[in-house]
């Protein structure tokens, strides 16, 4: 576990203000009610019984409503919406939240159009989620790309330092925002109070994509979530590592009125306006329990990993990330509830191979996988049986393939170099494109944007140049068992027409 953070004490949770879900008790007290449906949802709260929806439970369809006094309005809260999420900024140490029923995604796009105007400047990590790019493509904003700190063992990029986000701030004063990754899909995590506190120096808002986040303000031994280190805005999932339902996430507030006031005028225009009453209780729930157990249920998961990593590490053929290590070399502090195991020389088969292995042949489903790699994710719902399961399909799989006179060089340990940006994101939305052999692609600008999905993470974003690196890179991707996006045919690439650049 962390062991040089030592940057925060466990802030207090008020657990009896915390004791209610007053969405989800509202939901409760409509259902018990015999009301007659003459409004939506069109499923009319399960009265036929030969609908297969009614699978999911008569709870589920009778929970399934539209806005209506007795349950407030998504668009203009003013009672148990406003309830739920006032105890939401209350649990997450912000001064407002909203709830998001299209995940983090929305999120990201409500906070870049709330800060920054068309043609503004972003400071902006390179291994962002695709969500980012796609937001400012909407927005209009000119990203300033900082490159993160990468490990050439695990052939993984991690987080950026300090001094790069200063020498960029340095660079590009008149920069509007600079957006932060807390953690990473792997677990790193910048000194964020520092980032913060630099970018305030300079009169500039930091956003934060805490997709993976959601769990480390409930342990001072994690990684500073974004509020306790001062952040203006984080995109927050709590579906991922918070326990809500697939979908759901919060975006956090810590600011004035007026920021307060444009973050909720952005997010009406991004929502429909029939949000899941399903989804935003999930959501209310998941706070409640958060708030109650969320600390103890946590501390029992870091106990779980910490003897899960000690027997990993005696496996032939895989070990994990080491924290003291990590900490040592990239002066980043790393979750340990991202299970990063790496695949030794020893080993001839690639991380791509023993994910696909771990779900054909133990049952065992783990969240991505790299090159050298794979990756799990744990959560405060997870308990020994989970990781021990885990643990002995890899003794297995270590059984089966080790070799000790395996000497094999590992594939793709280098990390790309950033591309010449030839055309704005917004500018390739809009182009003429077609699609050419990958052989053929060499200098062409890239249509759009190449990422082994999950993460998610681009290869090449639209606009770029396409390098001999890129397509070697891809080649060598399209040949594993993995689930890939960005290339409709895998021997294709789009390209924006000459005449368009």
């Amino acid at each position: 576990m962390i062991t040089t953070q030592g940057l925060k004490p466990f802030q207090h949770i008020d657990l009896q203000k915390h004791q209610f879900a007053p969405l989800y008790d509202a939901l409760n007290i409509y259902e018990s009610q015999q009301v007659t449906s003459f409004d939506v949802p069109g499923h009319k709260r399960g009265i036929d019984k030969s609908y297969r929806l009614n699978e999911y439970g008569i709870k589920t369809l009778r929970h399934d409503v539209n806005s209506m006094p007795q349950l407030d309005n998504f668009d203009h809260p003013t009672s148990v919406i406003k309830e739920a999420q006032s105890l939401m900024a209350d649990l997450f140490l912000a001064d407002a939240a909203h709830f998001l029923v299209n995940g983090t995604t929305q999120g990201i796009q409500a906070m870049l159009l709330s800060v920054c105007k068309p043609k503004d400047k972003l400071i902006v990590p390179r291994n962002v989620h695709k969500s980012v790019l796609n937001a400012m493509a909407l927005a209009d904003i000119t990203p300033i790309y900082i490159v993160p700190e990468f490990d050439t063992q695990f052939g993984i990029s991690h987080n950026v330092s300090v001094q790069t986000v200063k020498q960029t701030i340095a660079q590009h004063p008149d920069a509007k925002a600079v957006f932060v990754i807390n953690p990473t899909y792997f677990g790193a995590a910048s000194h964020l109070k520092e980032i913060v506190d630099l970018a305030h120096q300079h009169n500039m808002k930091v956003l934060v994509d805490e997709a993976h986040g959601a769990h480390l303000r409930f342990s001072d031994k994690l990684p500073m979530s974004s509020m306790e280190a001062g952040a203006d805005l984080a995109a927050t999932s709590l579906h991922k590592t918070g326990g809500s339902f697939t979908q759901t996430s919060i975006l956090l507030v810590r600011g004035d009125e007026a920021l307060q006031h444009k973050v909720k005028s952005v997010i009406n225009i991004l929502t429909s306006t029939s949000a899941s009453y399903l989804l935003m209780s999930s959501l209310d729930l998941a706070r409640q329990h958060l708030a109650k157990d969320g600390k103890s249920k946590i501390e029992h998961v870091l106990t779980l990993v910490d003897d899960f990593k000690a027997e990993i590490n005696k496996v032939p053929g895989f070990h994990m990330l080491d924290e003291t290590h990590f900490e040592t070399t990239y002066d980043q502090y790393l979750d340990p509830t991202k299970l990063t195991i790496y695949i030794d020389h020893h080993m001839p088969i690639s991380g791509f191979e023993v994910y696909k292995l771990l779900r054909s042949d133990y049952d065992i489903q783990m969240e991505l996988s790299e090159p050298n790699m794979i990756m799990g994710i744990v959560s405060f719902m997870d308990n020994a049986t989970e990781l021990n399961t885990l643990l002995e399909a890899l003794k297995d799989i270590s059984k089966r393939f080790y070799r000790v006179n395996e000497n094999d060089v590992s594939p793709m340990l280098k990390q790309l170099e950033i591309p010449e940006q030839k055309m704005g994101l917004r500018d390739v939305f809009y182009s003429e494109k077609k699609a050419i052999k990958l052989h053929d692609a060499l200098g062409k600008v890239c249509a759009e944007s190449l990422m082994i999905y999950p993460p998610g993470i681009p290869i090449l974003m639209a606009g770029e140049v396409i390098s001999q690196d890129v397509i070697d890179y891809w080649e060598f991707v399209n040949n594993q068992p993995i689930i890939k996006i960005g290339a409709e045919n895998k021997n294709e690439i789009y390209i924006v027409e000459e005449n368009e650049k």
